[in-house]
């Protein structure tokens, strides 16, 4: 197999502020060093930071919003909706189990995209209308809680082989002297020394795991565990 060198760049993941400057050679050529690099759908920075990805997608979702008020304004509330849901909001939660923020200022700034969404589904655009009484109308939960939901989802796939990630290798049974709040189906804390690490998926979503009534731990199917998640999160 070739590879074309000029599509072949070098990428170093540290938070380090002196990095060991080693040249890498592909073919005779030497790879150029990037400080960020997209690979299926994701913006990877070297600094293993996601700001820069979450700004990517929120523009990309501003800008097919835009799109949507420009051509969809006369269109049935349920067209507008739809249009959203389809279009703009995938954009929003593609492999979210993976980036999803944890600083407030992340947060709020994906949330603004479908608080502009609610103003263009309702057509209010006055500032005493309330955003967050037209979320409740439309009745849409917020992408905070979705990520949530995802991230859930998907470590209860990992449990129970619907995925090709090995769970030993990653969770444990969670172990504890105290029997209230214990049970075999809660995993253990996994701790972590940076924020970094403490916000990515499995020390993030184990925790979450584990606030979850018992009842939707042991949910024989995904279905069920998600309809647990959706009345327990």
């Amino acid at each position: 197999m070739q590879f074309n060198t000029d599509k072949c760049h070098l990428i170093r993941f540290t938070r380090r502020q002196k990095v060991i400057d080693a040249h890498y050679h592909l073919g005779g050529s030497q790879l150029s060093s990037v400080n960020e690099y997209p690979y299926l759908g994701l913006s990877f920075s070297t600094d293993m930071s996601w700001q820069k990805h979450i700004g990517k997608i929120t523009t990309k979702a501003n800008r097919m919003l835009g799109l949507l008020r420009r051509n969809l304004r006369s269109c049935p509330v349920r067209i507008r909706e739809q249009a959203y849901i389809s279009l703009v909001r995938p954009h929003l939660e593609y492999c979210s189990t993976i980036w999803s923020p944890h600083s407030k200022k992340d947060i709020t700034k994906v949330e603004s995209i479908q608080r502009q969404a609610a103003r263009f589904v309702l057509q209010r655009y006055q500032r005493r209308d309330s955003v967050t009484s037209m979320l409740q109308e439309l009745q849409w939960k917020s992408l905070e809680w979705r990520r949530h939901a995802a991230s859930l989802a998907m470590l209860y796939k990992i449990q129970h082989n619907m995925v090709a990630i090995n769970a030993s290798d990653y969770l444990a049974p969670m172990i504890t002297s105290s029997t209230r709040n214990y049970h075999p189906s809660k995993l253990k804390k996994i701790t972590s020394r940076t924020q970094l690490y403490g916000n990515s998926f499995f020390p993030r979503t184990v925790c979450l795991w584990n606030s979850l009534p018992v009842v939707v731990l042991t949910a024989p199917t995904l279905e069920v565990f998600r309809g647990g998640v959706s009345s327990s999160l």
